[in-house]
């Protein structure tokens, strides 16, 4: 769906697979008025054990759905930076051979709270959570998704974000 082009959000889950629910600029705290009935559809798939997945903006939106919160970090991380698979039940089931540690990239400025339930999968240094699973939900701030190209486009359109370069944040040429 493109909500942001006037898309509405599903109302039923009956006959749907799976949702996915991707990154984005905005806070799931902005009041969009969007954002409500997603918050909505993920509540009603997580009733009906719809799998969900979530990166970035979308883990922090099923993160809050379920009754998590979602804050401005300290310091935002952006980049190629290292997380750590947590060794519990559960971290091994949603990742099965992900090796113990992995380069993710990573582009956020806040940061969700497990909601109770969840169970966490992977930490990192500068967000202690990275991603976590909660019934058929499983979500993470990083971008599995990114591509070269998608990459290329976010650091034209959004390479101001990147300043100042600090242990959270790499330089542009670091992330290229």
């Amino acid at each position: 769906m493109a909500v942001d082009r006037g898309q509405p959000i599903l109302q039923r889950v009956d006959d749907i697979a799976g949702l996915v629910f991707l990154g984005g600029t905005m806070s799931v705290n902005d009041g969009l008025p969007w954002l409500d009935d997603e918050l909505r559809l993920i509540r009603l798939a997580a009733a009906q054990d719809v799998p969900i997945l979530g990166h970035c903006l979308g883990s922090q939106l099923i993160a809050k759905a379920l009754g998590g919160t979602v804050a401005p970090m300290d310091a935002k991380e952006i980049g190629w930076h290292p997380v750590r698979r947590l060794d519990n039940p559960v971290a091994r089931d949603w990742l099965g051979a992900v090796p113990d540690s992995v380069e993710v990239f990573i582009w956020h400025h806040e940061a969700f709270s497990l909601p109770p339930g969840a169970v966490p999968l992977l930490a990192g240094e500068h967000c202690a959570d990275q991603a976590y699973a909660i019934g058929n939900a499983v979500a993470t701030v990083g971008h599995p998704e990114v591509t070269a190209d998608m990459l290329s486009q976010w650091l034209r359109v959004y390479g101001y974000d990147v300043e100042p370069v600090s242990a959270s944040v790499q330089a542009i040429e670091r992330i290229r």
